[in-house]
C-alpha cells in the first residue's frame, strides 16, 4: 500500500467516524485531548524543570556518587588512622591506671609507714 492510499484510507475512516459519532462525543473527545495535553506539559516541567526536576536531581545523585567514589582512598585511610588514634588512646588509658593506681598504693604504704612510727 502506497502513503497515497495509506492516507486516503485513513481519511476516509476520519469521515465515517465523524458522521458516526455525534457532536457531542466529538467534544468529550477533544476535551480529553486537551487534558492529555495538558497532563503531558505537566510531565514535561516534572522532568525537565531546570531547577528541580527529576533528571536534574538524577544527575546531582551521580555526580555525589562520583564524588564519594574518588573519595574512597582517603576514606579509607582516615579509617585506618581513626582505629590506631583508638588503640593508642587505649594503651594510654591502661598505662594512666596502673600510674594512678601505683601512685595511690605509694601514697597508702607513705601514710601506713608515718602512722606507725609516729
Amino acid at each position: 500500500m502506497t502513503q497515497k492510499q495509506l492516507l486516503e484510507s485513513v481519511l476516509l475512516e476520519l469521515k465515517n467516524i465523524k458522521s458516526d459519532m455525534p457532536n457531542g462525543e466529538l467534544k468529550q473527545l477533544a476535551q480529553d485531548v486537551e487534558d492529555m495535553k495538558e497532563d503531558m506539559s505537566d510531565l514535561k516541567f516534572t522532568l525537565l524543570n531546570p531547577d528541580n526536576g527529576v533528571i536534574v536531581n538524577t544527575n546531582k545523585n551521580t555526580d555525589f556518587r562520583v564524588e564519594m567514589q574518588s573519595n574512597e582512598k582517603d576514606f579509607q585511610l582516615q579509617m585506618r588512622e581513626l582505629e590506631d588514634i583508638k588503640r593508642w588512646k587505649e594503651g594510654v588509658t591502661k598505662a594512666l591506671w596502673i600510674i594512678f593506681g601505683s601512685l595511690v598504693a605509694i601514697v597508702a604504704r607513705i601514710l601506713m609507714m608515718h602512722n606507725g612510727t609516729a
